[in-house]
């Protein structure tokens, strides 16, 4: 249905759609290595947790099997991603809890990183172009509820595990014992910050070659901050459509066009798919290379 309402959109307004036009190969080509370089962040957030767990795991290792995650969630939903990470770390020996508690640190740490990126971006619009229109103050105060929020659920949880009418559930006992160190804590947010920073810059690009407009960089930038957490629980197969209307609609606060909004959205959506396979490709090609040296 989303899909659906995304064509009649672009349909009735065709003649807008020559904004097209002004992604050049060049900006698009950079795009994509910068998205490449988002994605290695990515990785290594998640990286970090999962060494705690797992020994040996190695960048690329993971790198390979979150894109097998990705294609199997674009047609389930949250368990698809999931259920493959899960069925080939299960197999390098890591338990159903070390691999809830790596996934939960990961996406808090980066659900943070994401809300204080959002504050700042709005605080430079403030500054720049003046105070921002009620809605977008209004969204950039809950991302950064749900993320203060979601970190003292995290921190809670093991304290709460304590309790003796928790005991009789040993898994979930069994988090007492999951401790983050502040080293590793510090490393997947600065990683996932990056990673955002990178997206900001993406998506601001993508708009201002869009709008041609002064501002539109950072508009572009501000969307993409306040419209992150929508990206880390699919609703739909790879959240298609539903990241683009929210990106839109969030737009639309900014006095950015529906259209625009949704050709940005699209268009950042594909550069993630290229800069995501330049790292299948240089993973695919390095792992052989690895696995001789190692035997050697």
């Amino acid at each position: 249905m989303l899909l659906a309402a995304i064509a009649i959109h672009l349909a009735r307004t065709h003649e807008e759609l020559e904004i097209v036009q002004r992604l050049s190969i060049g900006m698009l080509i950079a795009v994509s290595l910068i998205q490449f370089v988002s994605q290695l962040c990515l990785n290594a957030s998640l990286l970090l947790p999962l060494q705690a767990c797992v020994t040996r795991l190695g960048f690329w290792e993971l790198y390979l099997v979150r894109a097998g995650g990705f294609l199997a969630g674009s047609v389930v939903p949250v368990g698809g991603g999931l259920g493959v990470r899960l069925a080939y770390l299960r197999n390098r020996g890591l338990t159903y809890l070390d691999f809830t508690w790596a996934t939960l640190l990961s996406n808090v740490l980066a659900l943070g990183a994401a809300a204080v990126l959002g504050g700042l971006a709005t605080g430079v619009l403030w500054m720049v172009a003046g105070r921002p229109p009620a809605g977008v103050l209004a969204v950039s105060a809950g991302v950064l509820a749900v993320s203060v929020a979601a970190t003292a659920g995290f921190e809670l949880l093991p304290r709460a595990a304590r309790h003796p009418k928790l005991q009789r559930w040993p898994w979930l006992s069994a988090t007492r014992s999951l401790r983050a160190s502040r080293v590793m804590a510090t490393w997947v947010f600065a990683y996932s910050l990056l990673r955002h920073c990178l997206n900001f810059v993406t998506f601001g690009l993508l708009m201002q070659s869009l709008s041609r407009g002064a501002g539109d960089f950072l508009a572009g930038g501000l969307i993409y901050a306040l419209t992150s957490p929508i990206r880390m629980v699919n609703i739909t197969p790879g959240n298609l459509g539903v990241a683009e209307w929210v990106a839109a609609l969030v737009g639309r606060m900014l006095a950015v066009d529906v259209t625009t909004g949704l050709v940005a959205a699209l268009a950042f959506r594909g550069v993630g798919l290229v800069g995501q396979g330049l790292g299948v490709l240089v993973g695919a090609a390095w792992l052989p290379i690895d696995k001789r040296r190692q035997q050697v």
